[in-house]
């Protein structure tokens, strides 16, 4: 059999995505290691992967939120509200991977009523947890946590102790305090006896670590204190009451009337009021992780400690382990996900009447628009194999006010491609679709810049905002003239503000002209003060549905289709609120300073003033949600590098004892199509190599492959859609200018196994024949290619399959490292099968 050899220059830096069948971008791995190894996964960790995907991660979904404290399963919380379950939502803790659950004022979770959670008022004990509100309107008395016996009678009075989130600083009117506060009950009465706020700011959208330990020196002389972030804020002491003998707290009992108590002794909830409170709950809008309650004081020392752990990322103790040793009765990570559609969080004021849904060929997380956020996401959608990725809201009369109102528009966008026509649309809220009279708006993206003039679709530079009239099928745009890179973030705001009523419109709706502004990264560009404006309505002329707002392409009611390729964030949408140019200057000051001194998304937050609260956005899709079905890393990298799974979960079998004896029993992988199915790693720097590399998989084949049939791939980034021989001045940028691609894949529609790397003109690689059988024989076969600065070596099943060692010679370095994540590969379908994956940054010999 032909053995073939290319040498290649040093590697070309990979950009991290697991691309379809078979096309993963977990790079550099370790030596082949034959399948007879007494453990498979121990062997390859003792060669320091910095990447190493196992795809075993758990794909259950459960209501339950389980319990890691000494309560065990008896202290298991379960998502028990009809109206929805917890959403995954990224963690509380610095660079870790763990996820938290976000309360979208519709759900909880609750742990059944049990005397470890609720010692007798002589003892101590501890309450920890971590907050992320997402909203301001506290004078509801939003609840995070929730241990309080509170029916209407509650005989002889109120037991227990609740959390309530007050006004975030003293900015706010009203005779509230700032803060958390944590009020507790003695058993007389409805009113909390026993209190402290913590008197310290806190901001939108921001994690903040509440402690509490309640200290009973006497029952009389009780104290509690809160610690916000490792310090402590506030305490107060207990010293009777009006009778002087009261205690300040008694803790929850089941001992009470069935009559009385209809639904059971109190439970402690998460997000909402417990099920003691009837219907009259006081929801929580925001995340909460890490949720522990100890029979004993945490000394300051130790809430310190937990603090401190918590925000390094550089932690030598996982924070589990931190809290664990200090014996936690309860210990709710909430990491698990729940069972429900793949959802993009609304943070804004629709709250879970809002959130967006996302169609199967989305990918999210992809990476932040925001610098130095590598705990934050975007979503990712193209138009290749179909399109069809995109996230969408139903009708809401919020998102579309009467064009008698001002609005604001805010978002992201990094295109990733220069087609032009169809016109690639990332975001659209309008009504067209066979109706004659359109009315809504839509963004399309426009020419990267000048020199595109001319190429099919050209309809001027950067990005177009479009208004219908409601009178015919003619918009009104505002067209930005700002060339923007491919593959480069840029921010978009247009504000509208209307003028003059020049309705009615022929289809019968409200009708206004006024100015349409555009802004390009903080400032404004492009203005149209003569555009005139139709909102969507509901009922719609003809009775059809009402208007959908979608993100990543058209929406439903404009038929779907003219997807964008790239990544879109943080999109914002403002109703009755016209952002001033300072405070989008701000915006984009904050999105491109990796250390802010306000958070970016507590400015969108809390960007309207109306009084003793702000009014937030209306629609808020952060797309930081994590992966609906996630692929971590077990490497040295860590969590940085978790990838996500694009139409495929990992529910195949993998390679098992007893016919692979270093593997587990019940070994997972991950099964391909060979059509749109596939795995992605994003693009984080350490996966940004120059020099010696190992790539490592074990795949099962199908017997059909396409050429090539990636099975990791980092690159190629989306090239230019247009021949640069008819269009010889266009001036490409960004990604546009990169071709580099490192991989291991199989080649000739089933012919070759090859190894190595391409500059977009030469191709570099170490071959050898695919051996019959290999092909629809369903074994597995382990491949691995490295190289070591000077050649490429490929292994098959443990074995080099070269004939001779390659020649070396000197070759210049390739070192330009690609400027964000490309994305998608223009080959055909690739290889249908299954594989594992580990990776190194260095040539395993």
């Amino acid at each position: 059999m032909k053995r073939t050899q290319e040498l290649m220059p040093a590697v070309p830096p990979v950009s991290g995505i697991l691309a379809r069948p078979l096309v993963l971008t977990a790079l550099m791995l370790l030596l082949a290691v034959s399948a007879k190894c007494a453990d498979y996964q121990a062997t390859v960790l003792s060669d320091g992967p910095r990447a190493y995907y196992r795809f075993n991660d758990d794909t259950g979904r459960s209501p339950i939120n389980r319990n890691s404290g000494s309560l065990g399963a008896a202290g298991n919380a379960t998502n028990d509200l009809p109206t929805g379950v917890v959403h995954p939502f990224p963690g509380a803790l610095a660079g870790d991977g763990n996820r938290s659950e976000f309360f979208d004022f519709s759900t909880r979770t609750e742990i059944p009523w049990n005397a470890a959670l609720n010692p007798p008022n002589t003892q101590p004990f501890t309450v920890e947890a971590w907050f992320y509100p997402a909203s301001d309107q506290t004078a509801t008395g939003q609840s995070p946590i929730n241990n309080r016996y509170a029916y209407p009678t509650s005989t002889p009075g109120r037991q227990g102790w609740v959390f309530f989130q007050r006004k975030p600083s003293a900015d706010y009117v009203g005779g509230e305090q700032v803060g958390w506060n944590f009020r507790m009950y003695n058993g007389i009465g409805t009113s909390g006896r026993l209190d402290v706020t913590s008197l310290v700011p806190y901001e939108l959208g921001k994690w903040t670590h509440v402690v509490v330990v309640y200290d009973p020196v006497e029952v009389t002389n009780a104290t509690v204190t809160m610690y916000i972030n490792g310090v402590a804020a506030n305490t107060n002491i207990w010293t009777g009451g009006g009778s002087g003998t009261d205690p300040g707290y008694v803790a929850n009992t089941n001992d009470h009337d069935p009559l009385e108590a209809v639904n059971g002794p109190a439970a402690l909830a998460l997000g909402n009021y417990n099920n003691t409170a009837g219907s009259s709950l006081n929801p929580y809008f925001g995340a909460i992780d890490e949720f522990a309650f100890y029979t004993n004081k945490l000394s300051s020392a130790q809430i310190l400690a937990h603090y401190q752990n918590a925000t390094n990322a550089a932690r030598s103790v996982p924070y589990q382990t931190l809290v664990q040793s200090d014996n936690p009765v309860e210990y709710l990570r909430l990491d698990e996900i729940a069972p429900g559609p793949d959802i993009a969080i609304n943070m804004g004021d629709l709250r879970n009447g809002g959130v967006a849904t996302n169609a199967p060929g989305v990918r999210h997380p992809a990476q932040s628009a925001l610098a130095g956020r590598i705990d934050d996401g975007a979503f990712s959608g193209h138009w290749r194999n179909g399109g069809g990725a995109f996230a969408d809201i139903a009708w809401n009369a919020a998102n579309n006010p009467d064009a008698s109102v001002p609005f604001t528009f805010e978002g992201w966008f990094r295109p990733t491609a220069d087609q032009m026509n169809p016109g690639p649309s990332p975001v659209n809220n309008r009504l067209a679709n066979g109706i004659a009279n359109r009315t809504g708006w839509v963004i399309y993206q426009r020419d990267p810049n000048d020199t595109y003039k001319g190429v099919p679709g050209d309809s001027g530079v950067g990005w177009t905002f479009r208004m219908y009239t409601g009178s015919g099928s003619g918009g009104q745009d505002v067209l930005t003239g700002v060339p923007y890179n491919v593959g480069e973030w840029q921010h978009l705001v247009v504000t509208w503000e209307p003028q003059t009523d020049v309705g009615p419109a022929v289809n019968g709706g409200v009708a206004w002209q006024g100015t349409l502004t555009a802004y390009v990264d903080g400032l404004a560009v492009a203005t149209n003060t003569a555009a005139t404006y139709s909102a969507n309505t509901d009922p719609t002329e003809d009775g059809r549905p009402p208007t959908d707002f979608a993100v990543g392409s058209y929406n439903l009611a404009s038929g779907g289709g003219e997807e964008f390729e790239g990544d879109i964030d943080e999109v914002a949408f403002y109703n009755n609120y016209v952002l001033t140019p300072d405070q989008i200057l701000a915006h984009y000051q904050a999105g491109t300073n990796s250390h802010p001194a306000t958070n970016y998304e507590t400015l969108v937050l809390t960007a309207p003033f109306t009084g003793p609260e702000r009014e937030g956005p209306k629609t808020y899709l952060r797309f930081n949600d994590p992966a609906t079905y996630p692929t971590s890393n077990a490497g040295a990298l860590g969590s940085l590098t978790d990838g996500n799974l694009v139409l495929t979960t990992n529910i195949a079998s993998g390679p098992q004892a007893p016919a692979y004896v270093g593997f587990e029993a019940s070994n997972a992988a991950l099964p391909l199509d060979g059509l749109k199915q596939w795995a992605s790693l994003n693009n984080p720097t350490g996966l940004n190599i120059s020099g010696q590399i190992t790539l490592e998989a074990w795949i099962k084949p199908g017997a059909t492959q396409g050429d090539p049939a990636r099975i990791i791939s980092h690159g190629p980034p989306t090239p230019t859609v247009y021949d640069l021989s008819t269009y010889p001045l266009l001036t490409l940028s960004g990604s546009l200018l990169s071709s580099n691609e490192v991989f291991l894949r199989i080649e000739g529609g089933g012919a070759n196994y090859a190894v190595g790397s391409s500059d977009g003109t030469n191709t570099y690689r170490a071959s050898y024949p695919v051996p019959a059988g290999d092909l629809g024989g369903g074994n597995w076969v382990h491949l691995a290619g490295t190289y070591d600065g000077a050649n490429w070596r490929l292994f098959r099943n443990g074995a080099p399959v070269m004939a001779l060692p390659a020649r070396s010679m000197s070759l210049p370095s390739m070192t330009r490292r690609f400027r964000q994540t490309v994305s998608r590969h223009t080959t055909p379908p690739v290889s249908s099968g299954r594989i594992r994956l580990p990776s190194d940054s260095r040539a395993l010999r």
